[in-house]
């Protein structure tokens, strides 16, 4: 049997059952779509994949719809980056929009709804991984 287990509750349980359909590749980690739940796994061997993750999803949303990416960001911000002024969506401040998604290595959790530790993966996930992994993310 193929399952997760992650460290901390999630909807009353810690122990989820997986099937390798219920998987799919990321560039830096899998989603996972356990059985007989409308929860939806990001998992990641590293904080660090995390945080690539997080800023090549902001990257290629940037690239591929940037009219939602202007409504999202704000014109304004991209004005003042574009003339190398800070500015921002959130609470931090920077010059470009390099520099914005380059935050999102470090503050890759405030992407996500919640984060949890995995304990245990099956070791049959684990081979299909290529990874052992420690971050389950929830969007």
């Amino acid at each position: 049997m193929s399952f997760v287990k992650l460290t901390e509750e999630l909807d009353g349980q810690t122990f989820f059952i997986v099937s390798e359909d219920d998987c799919s590749e990321t560039s830096f980690g899998y989603v996972v779509e356990p059985r007989g739940t409308y929860n939806r796994f990001f998992l990641f061997p590293t904080e660090e994949d995390a945080g690539k993750y997080v800023r090549e999803h902001w990257a290629d949303y940037v690239e591929d719809d940037p009219d939602e990416a202007i409504q999202i960001l704000g014109a304004e911000n991209l004005i003042r980056w574009g003339l190398g002024q800070e500015a921002g969506p959130g609470s931090v401040k920077v010059k470009s929009l390099k520099e914005w998604l380059d935050l999102h290595l470090d503050c890759w959790d405030e992407h996500f709804e919640s984060v949890f530790e995995v304990d245990t993966v099956s070791e049959d996930l684990e081979e299909l991984f290529g990874f052992k992994p420690t971050i389950a993310a929830i969007m």
